[in-house]
């Protein structure tokens, strides 16, 4: 299935009633309406982009400059983002003591550039966060990097408040009928345009941890419940959680023992694997491109990535839109 039918699928079959507003229990004692935020109709190129960064003698290649180049290929963020617009992006910082070398968190330049892309097109406010597997988030947004080049390019960076996730009915859900999301995600009020930036890598259970998986980090309840029947459950999540945009960062790989690493010999920085940035607007497409040409799986053989194209979230055959793949 293509982007642009995606697309379409997902603004008819919305899961908010009647004039969009969902109406629910919140944390038993409140009651909270909102908005279900839907797909960005926007003039970004089906397709995918895949931008390699060649190194030029001492001169590795540039993570920030290949993000750009990425973007403004696929169409520009102004054909994505337009003025005013509140743009949340959410990269993988999960990790407290890994840095970029070790690719567990997404490449704190990636971010960085995506925020400043944004803020040029004319979005009103840049957020960024991630729910950590800690309890104490701080340590691991500052020891990827990312929070520092986020405030510095001029995003908002915050942690995640508990009392913030909603629970959202998942009526074609495969497993799972309902389960908590973050609010920045799912309201229309707080999120214009939502960037999914993962960084690639290998998963012990789900065999790779792409932008699909990278879903985890937007969601509550007991997380640790979806790596049983992990494949349909990822999907059903996916199902709620609108994603515009899809930036993988492939400058490093973490090849194996993933998701955290057990030491940089599990990492690649090979060109013939690593230094890529995938960019797309199919979620399902970008990770099947990562599947086949990055870890050298068939996209049949990762089973979130079937379940995701028969939830009608995107399509398998990455190629069948096209892929324009560069250096700089």
């Amino acid at each position: 299935m293509g982007d642009g039918i995606t697309r379409r699928k997902f603004l008819a079959t919305g899961l908010a009633a009647g004039a969009g507003l969902y109406a629910l229990s919140y944390l038993g004692s409140r009651e909270k309406a909102f908005q279900l935020k839907t797909l960005r109709q926007n003039d970004l190129k089906n397709g995918l982009v895949v931008v390699r960064g060649v190194k030029r003698g001492d001169q590795e290649p540039d993570p920030r400059a290949m993000t750009k180049k990425a973007i403004e290929v696929l169409g520009g963020m102004g054909a994505l983002v337009t003025k005013g617009d509140i743009v949340v992006i959410k990269p993988n910082m999960a990790w407290a003591d890994k840095g970029p070398d070790w690719s567990t968190n997404t490449n704190p330049e990636v971010v960085a550039a995506l925020i400043e892309m944004c803020i040029e097109a004319g979005a009103g406010r840049v957020k960024v966060f991630d729910y950590t597997i800690s309890e104490n988030p701080r340590p691991a947004y500052e020891g990827s990097g990312i929070a520092q080049a986020a405030r510095k390019a001029g995003a908002d960076v915050f942690f995640v408040d508990k009392e913030r996730f909603v629970p959202i009915e998942i009526p074609d859900g495969a497993v799972l009928k309902s389960w908590t999301f973050y609010d920045e995600v799912v309201d229309a009020t707080k999120c214009d345009v939502l960037i999914n930036v993962p960084a690639a890598k290998h998963h012990g259970t789900s065999k790779l941890s792409l932008g699909i998986k990278n879903v985890m980090g937007m969601i509550g309840g007991p997380r640790g419940n979806i790596h049983q029947d992990i494949h349909r459950k990822l999907a059903d999540l996916n199902r709620v959680v609108k994603v515009d945009l899809t930036i993988l960062d492939a400058y490093r790989v973490l090849m194996k023992n993933g998701p955290q690493g057990l030491s940089l010999n599990d990492v690649s920085n090979s060109p013939s694997i690593a230094r890529r940035i995938v960019a797309g607007t199919d979620r399902v497409a970008v990770d099947a491109y990562a599947a086949d040409k990055i870890f050298r799986l068939k996209p049949d053989d990762v089973g979130f990535l079937k379940e995701c194209q028969a939830a009608g979230l995107g399509e398998v055959d990455y190629t069948k839109n096209g892929v324009q793949d560069l250096s700089v």
